[in-house]
């Protein structure tokens, strides 16, 4: 078993599974399956247990994660194996985070203060919305625009609250 990883590496595309992780070497490398458009991310755990992880990419064959490339790899919302070596973390920007067990030494990617602006402008002070909406919105990733609407609230400039299963933001009055 090797240590967890704290990034991710993209080691090629492939069309099929198989050839995917063919491409796998170390925890944390991932290969996107593309046939006509992306399918999947297969990718070694990053715990480094050994196993594969296989991501659906593509609605319509099941519960799909979003993914981008700006910047790295990002995967939303977060990976949690629920069977397994159980592991659960967040893949933003090529770094993977943590949660539970191991997120003690989390490093988040860079920050770019720039963003609250265009995430606060998009908040309403009547109608809540979450971060998948805002950063669709703006056309910016949703882990960002969800470390900026926090920051917002710390600094009183937003309200945040959980509604159904999900937490919400709108500005402060």
């Amino acid at each position: 078993m090797s240590p967890p990883t704290r990034k991710v590496r993209l080691v090629g595309d492939a069309e099929y599974r198989d050839q995917a992780e063919a491409n796998l070497g170390q925890p944390g490398d991932a290969s996107l399956i593309l046939r006509g458009r992306p399918r999947a991310i297969v990718m070694a755990c990053p715990d480094g247990c050994g196993e594969t992880l296989v991501v659906n990419l593509d609605g319509r064959v099941g519960k799909a994660w979003r993914f981008d490339m700006r910047g790295g790899l990002t995967l939303y919302p977060s990976v949690w194996r629920e069977g397994g070596c159980g592991s659960h973390f967040i893949v933003w920007r090529g770094h993977i985070l943590w949660c539970g067990r191991f997120e003690r030494n989390n490093l988040e990617p860079d920050y770019d203060a720039a963003i609250e602006q265009f995430v606060f402008d998009a908040m309403d002070v009547e109608k809540p919305r979450d971060a998948v909406q805002i950063a669709d919105a703006i056309d910016e990733l949703i882990w960002d625009v969800n470390r900026a609407a926090n920051r917002l609230v710390r600094r009183g400039d937003a309200k945040s609250w959980k509604a159904d299963d999900r937490w919400v933001f709108t500005r402060s009055v």
